[in-house]
């Protein structure tokens, strides 16, 4: 019995001494506490914390709306006016104030930020924001800003804005500037840019994506090249290692830096046999455009050579093939083009949909007629685009259905076959004639600008800088490809 009364009376002493440190920490917490200043409005703000997720902690004022800038409640124009103070310009390196006083403030648009936001950031009062943006909707869609989009604001000495520059790309910029009667106008800004005409030669080292990229051109100019030659050369069975390349396009500079790609001017492209196809820009700034030879004629013809822009050859055109499914010998009048599920495959030329559904072996095809007495099948369709159906009108390069591997296929591919005048044809060996050439006034013209072009894309000439010149535009190049 002793035994158990002396744990007892130990319990009793180990609770006590355990309440005991408890009193102690508290008394010295409030000691702290009362010793230290605190922000009473942040005490206040943290009482009133909603509860739920982690995202209830932080307090967004400002959120996306329909309209460009919405205030909760009525807004009228006696709302009090916020100014940014004297300790608030202060903040402001001293370099960053003008000669006259005025304070410019150099930001960009966040990841997450409406305008309002965004110049809320700054200490913009909500008037003014309010202002600001409904005169910025003139010109552009505000909601459609990017992360990265830079901006300039001038203020007086009482904080008000003076004018407001925006930049949303290298050629689109936007000035607001405040009246008398405190309203804003808003203008498009002209900029100067530095057109260089460049030339670049080189040979091919592989496909026409890498071979370009190796002497720095990027995918857009390699997609120009490939289009200007379309209807001549398919780049994915006729390029051979060693074949050559020279080509004369402009790219765009502003403050030194690049901005953008314009348009090829003039094209050369040699086989390691000696032959060379040639091409060169001309508009007559009307209905005339495009890319020509040097006797005028159209480097397009009626037919691409082509209705997918990349694939592999896995079957050629052929009285006698084993086929893969059947197992057995049988003609087979097309070639298969390998390609990815959903790639999407493009009219080779203008013409009428006379059939679209199933066929046997062919699974989803699309039958085209063209000019000419040519038909085009385009078999094993993964699917149809829209709008193709018995009877609709397409045009060259319209998309008309994507890759796939429907009826007996062992893969995804496309069978493409081409029939002209009562019998299927090699589509690689379709012979096209030139879709057009220029006469009158306008071969004239364009053998002026060709002899030009031609002495500069000739081999002995060096890739380099041909030229350079300053424009003073108010919008994007038509030319630009990026």
């Amino acid at each position: 019995m002793k035994s158990v009364g002396s744990t007892q009376g130990q319990g009793v002493n180990i609770l006590e001494l355990f309440l005991a440190i408890i009193a102690v920490g508290f008394s010295v917490s409030m000691l702290i506490f009362m010793c230290h200043d605190y922000d009473e409005n942040l005490l206040v703000r943290q009482a009133q914390l909603p509860e739920g997720p982690a995202s209830a902690l932080f307090d967004f004022e400002e959120t996306y709306f329909n309209e460009p800038f919405l205030v909760s409640g009525e807004r009228s124009d006696n709302t009090e006016h916020i100014s940014c103070s004297m300790s608030y310009l202060q903040n402001f390196k001293k370099d960053s104030v003008s000669k006259d006083g005025q304070l410019q403030i150099h930001g960009e648009l966040r990841k997450g930020e409406s305008l309002d936001v965004c110049l809320k950031r700054y200490n913009i009062d909500i008037n003014t924001r309010y202002k600001l943006v409904k005169t910025l909707v003139k010109a552009f869609n505000v909601r459609r800003c990017r992360p990265g989009e830079r901006f300039d604001i001038s203020l007086d000495q009482n904080g008000n804005v003076l004018s407001l520059n925006w930049y949303k790309g290298p050629f689109n910029e936007y000035k607001v500037v405040a009246d008398e009667s405190g309203s804003y106008t808003i203008s498009r800004s002209p900029i100067t840019v530095e057109n260089r005409i460049v030339k670049v030669s080189g040979q091919f080292t592989g496909g026409l994506y890498d071979s370009f990229a190796n002497y720095g051109l990027n995918s857009k100019v390699a997609r120009q090249f490939s289009e200007i030659f379309s209807s001549s050369l398919d780049f994915n069975a006729d390029i051979r290692v060693g074949d050559s390349f020279s080509i004369i396009f402009s790219k765009y500079y502003r403050n030194g830096e690049y901005v953008g790609t314009g348009r090829i001017v003039a094209a050369k492209y040699c086989s390691i046999g000696g032959s060379c196809l040639e091409a060169y820009y001309f508009s007559d700034g009307a209905s005339t455009s495009g890319y020509y030879k040097p006797d005028g004629t159209s480097v397009s013809s009626s037919f691409l050579r082509s209705p997918l822009k990349v694939y592999k050859i896995t079957s050629r055109f052929t009285t006698r093939r084993f086929h893969p499914v059947l197992k057995v010998y049988r003609p087979h009048y097309g070639v298969d083009l390998a390609a990815p599920i959903g790639t999407p495959i493009v009219a080779v030329a203008d013409g009428t949909v006379t059939f679209t559904g199933w066929q046997r072996g062919y699974g989803r095809i699309v039958v085209l007629k063209h000019r000419g007495g040519y038909k085009t099948y385009y078999g094993h369709l993964h699917r149809f685009a829209k709008g193709i159906k018995k009877g609709a009108k397409v045009h060259q390069k319209q998309v008309i259905g994507y890759v796939g591997r429907s009826g007996y296929a062992t893969g995804p591919h496309l069978d493409f076959r081409v029939w002209h005048n009562g019998k299927f044809v090699d589509p690689l060996r379709v012979k096209i004639a030139s879709s057009g050439e220029l006469s009158g006034v306008n071969f004239l013209n364009f053998l002026e600008q060709y002899k030009q072009l031609e002495v500069l894309l000739r081999d002995d000439i060096s890739p380099g800088i041909i030229s350079v010149k300053k424009e003073t535009i108010d919008k994007k190049p038509k030319d630009l490809t990026g």
